[in-house]
């Protein structure tokens, strides 16, 4: 094959690849939640209860729920790992930290989704306050989507959140995703998405969350999960999402300052996605 056949070739094949590409997320988009910068629910632990954690305060909350930062008392280092459907290109990596100062608690969080063919980059920074038993969290992202050899294109999300201690065991959290109305493009709007939620720890072995999730252009979701430590460190999880016919499982496990936590979701006509955390907790507070 000449030189500039094979040029040609070459281009013509990945032009093609990329048309594939991005009408199979034309497909899957209400499904797989991936295109156009919607909020991909973070954290191993998040998959095993269901992703029900707009009223949790834990190591995800930079990616979940930034309130939940004001709530900290320990610092975090996480890195997750997501497979969705055994499907070539749908990854997503994501890393991620939180430091607890005097006047307020920081977070920093980085995403990455996809391949060379089509891919979403977030660089977001979070700060969350508490004030007794009332946290509330603001976070701006960086967001990038780019399809390869036809468009890339950036701007910025905004993310607001509440917490509230309504007792030792009760927690409720609300959640608002792309206040701004941010665009990708000029004819496609950032979902905006709502979250209230509700989290109730009736023993300190059991924790149950459920969920409502509104994004302002498809139908309410409704999610709920639980969490079961059945011996110390080691912990339980199962979780549902209404709707889209998702099941979750998962467990997790803690030894010294090195978290492990695992879970698989399935969807009745997509097939099964795994979600692989692992944490590091850095030292306490001097909030603690």
């Amino acid at each position: 094959m000449s030189q500039p056949i094979a040029v040609y070739y070459q281009k013509f094949a990945n032009r093609w690849k990329t048309l594939v590409f991005c009408g199979l997320l034309l497909i899957f988009k209400s499904n797989l939640t991936l295109a156009s910068g919607e909020p991909f629910p973070i954290g191993a632990k998040s998959w095993g209860i269901g992703n029900a954690t707009v009223a949790l305060a834990d190591r995800n909350a930079v990616f979940n729920n930034p309130a939940g930062l004001g709530f900290l008392k320990d610092n975090f280092v996480s890195s997750s790992y997501h497979a969705r459907y055994n499907i070539a290109g749908l990854q997503t990596l994501s890393l991620s930290g939180n430091y607890n100062a005097k006047l307020a608690n920081i977070g920093l969080g980085v995403e990455r989704f996809g391949d060379k063919l089509y891919n979403e980059q977030k660089l977001g920074i979070a700060i969350g306050k508490s004030m007794n038993r009332v946290a509330l969290g603001l976070k701006v992202s960086y967001f990038q989507a780019a399809i390869e050899n036809f468009a890339a294109k950036n701007t910025l999300l905004t993310e607001f959140g509440v917490m509230t201690k309504l007792s030792s065991k009760v927690q409720v959290g609300f959640h608002a995703y792309n206040l701004t109305g941010a665009k990708l493009f000029a004819s496609q709007q950032i979902p905006t998405v709502l979250r209230l939620g509700l989290s109730f720890s009736p023993t300190k072995q059991i924790l149950l969350v459920t969920e409502a999730e509104k994004n302002i252009e498809l139908p309410t979701l409704i999610k709920a999960g639980l969490e079961y430590q059945i011996v110390k460190n080691f912990y339980l999880r199962t979780g549902l999402t209404s709707k889209l016919n998702n099941a979750h499982f998962g467990f997790g496990f803690q030894s010294k300052q090195l978290i492990f936590d695992y879970a698989l979701s399935s969807h009745s006509a997509l097939g099964f996605s795994n979600h692989l955390s692992i944490s590091y907790q850095i030292g306490k507070s001097s909030n603690q």
